[in-house]
């Protein structure tokens, strides 16, 4: 599945340094991001369902961060990014709770900074990216608060900053 993700997202990146964001409203564009989506739901749901948390932490959760992460954030078009990223992200801290404290600064370092640029200058644009962002920290709230602790006091700063933005 991930070789799957991998794929589509080197294509759509592809198409969009070669003829611009204006590709992503094509058809096959758009199809690529709907298999990618679709890809990233089935991953939620199989981690979700999944009963063995340390084989998930150990033998999943690496190469799916790697591939996932870094398509997200390397993506230099912000409406081409997925929202079910953060979805999924929100979903592997809910299941795995505090077993993925250690992966919130690299989950964070990937998808904290270019979502919140995305979602901080229009409060009434990417509203999925918007929602899913404070579902995503929410769970770490939840599971995961040391994590808090642990990022640098810059990016601590950017959420105490995003949790203003989401009282405006």
């Amino acid at each position: 599945m991930l070789n799957v993700y991998k794929v589509m997202s080197s294509n759509i990146i592809s198409a969009i340094a070669l003829n611009g964001e204006s590709v992503t409203k094509q058809p096959l564009i758009k199809s690529m991001r709907v298999v990618k989506k679709e890809t990233l739901k089935l991953i939620s749901d199989w981690i979700s369902l999944s009963t063995d948390h340390q084989m998930v932490l150990e033998n999943f959760i690496p190469p799916l961060l790697n591939a996932v992460l870094m398509d997200y954030n390397r993506c230099s078009v912000p409406a081409a990014r997925e929202p079910e990223v953060l979805s999924a992200m929100a979903t592997i801290v809910n299941k795995l709770e505090d077993h993925i404290t250690s992966q919130v600064p690299k989950i964070f370092d990937a998808v904290f900074e270019c979502t919140l640029e995305m979602i901080n200058k229009n409060f009434e644009e990417y509203p999925e990216h918007r929602t899913n962002f404070y579902l995503l920290l929410h769970a770490v709230n939840n599971h995961c608060f040391p994590a808090f602790l642990s990022i640098p006091p810059a990016q601590f700063k950017l959420v105490l900053d995003s949790i203003i933005w989401a009282f405006k």
